[in-house]
């Protein structure tokens, strides 16, 4: 349900940015190919809870590692489709310019934030100093007492939400604000990362 919620939200998101572009030859390219990679991940994720596996860091047979393997490619040419449209947002002039840099920056830090799945993946698990599945937090599940990859990837890939959000009702003509704003947004994410490679659940924080 949650990784459903989340494409659901990155799904309208990324189109109403889409439609800001120009080059609409370009922009059908992104659309299908966000729409093709989004539904392979979904269709694995949910076929494989059907099966009664899970669909993450699943390597326990050579069709379930195969399977993982699908996942990350899908993500990683999703993520590669967000970075395309980055490059033409450049040339978009009828933005206020502080809406404008805060739709690029939120896709910045949503690249980075992307890519981390991948040490995850590394990883073989997001928790870091014990098994995944320990006590977590309420429906988001971050655990209490342990290191935990997620909170980075959830609060880098929402960027893409809350930086052009801010930008529009507090600084839509104004860049500087928005690039402070995104600057600690992106050094407080980043923090949480930091915290969890520690090994530091959210529990421990003072």
């Amino acid at each position: 349900m949650k990784f459903a919620i989340s494409i659901g939200v990155f799904a309208w998101t990324i189109a109403w940015f889409l439609y800001e572009l120009p080059q609409k030859h370009k922009v059908n390219k992104i659309e299908w190919v966000i729409i093709l990679m989004l539904s392979i991940e979904q269709v694995i994720i949910i076929g494989q809870a059907a099966r009664g596996e899970m669909s993450h860091f699943n390597i326990s047979s050579l069709f379930n590692g195969i399977l993982f393997q699908i996942m990350g490619i899908a993500i990683l040419i999703n993520t590669i489709m967000v970075f395309w449209a980055f490059l033409l947002f450049r040339i978009v002039d009828t933005l206020p310019s502080g809406y404008k840099i805060g739709i690029q920056f939120g896709m910045l830090i949503f690249i980075v934030a992307s890519l981390e799945g991948y040490l995850m993946a590394a990883n073989l698990g997001h928790t870091v100093g014990a098994p995944d599945g320990q006590e977590g937090v309420f429906f988001l599940n971050w655990a209490k007492s342990y290191g935990d990859l997620r909170i980075f990837h959830f609060l880098g890939l929402h960027a893409l939400q809350v930086l052009p959000l801010f930008a529009w009702y507090f600084s839509r003509d104004k860049s500087i604000p928005v690039i402070v704003f995104g600057t600690i947004y992106f050094l407080l994410s980043l923090g949480t990362l930091w915290n969890a490679l520690a090994g530091r659940g959210i529990s421990m924080i003072s």
